[in-house]
C-alpha cells in the first residue's frame, strides 16, 4: 500500500498483507520463513529464536498483544539490544505519518505481521519434541 492509496483511506482501513510486510522488514534477520536465519543473522551478536513457535513456547497460545509489543516497541527484548531490532512503529509512523489516521494504518501494519506470523505457527503434540 503507497501512501497515496493510504491518503485515500484516512480512516485507517485498510486490509495489509502481513506476509509482504514481513518479508519487506523482518526477513532479513528472522528469515524468510521465521527460523532466525536471514541474510544479516551471522552479523548478529545473538541467536533470534524460530518465530514458528512462539505458540508453542507459550503453552500454545499465540501471544498476539506480546508480539505486537515487541514490534511496535513498547516491549523491548534483550535479545534486539538498544540498537537491535527496529522500533517498527516508529519506523512505520516515519512512512505514514502522525495523524489520527496514519497511526490507525500503523496498528494495521503492526496487526497484519502478528496476524502472519500467528499463520505461520507449528504445534507439535506433546511428546514428539
Amino acid at each position: 500500500v503507497t501512501n497515496a492509496q493510504a491518503a485515500e483511506h484516512p480512516a485507517g482501513a485498510i486490509n495489509y498483507n502481513g506476509a509482504e510486510l514481513y518479508a519487506l522488514n523482518c526477513s532479513n534477520c528472522h528469515g524468510i520463513y521465521g527460523e532466525g536465519d536471514g541474510a544479516v543473522t551471522p552479523e548478529l551478536s545473538v541467536v533470534l529464536l524460530d518465530l514458528r513457535y512462539l505458540s508453542q513456547r507459550n503453552s500454545g497460545a499465540f501471544p498476539s498483544e506480546f508480539v505486537q509489543r515487541i514490534i511496535d516497541g513498547r516491549e523491548v527484548r534483550a535479545a534486539h539490544g538498544p540498537t537491535g531490532m527496529p522500533v517498527w512503529g516508529v519506523e512505520f509512523s516515519k512512512s505514514e505519518g502522525l495523524g489520527e489516521g496514519a497511526q490507525q494504518r500503523v496498528a494495521s501494519k503492526i496487526s497484519a505481521i502478528s496476524d502472519f506470523l500467528q499463520q505461520i505457527q507449528i504445534i507439535e503434540p506433546a511428546g514428539t519434541n
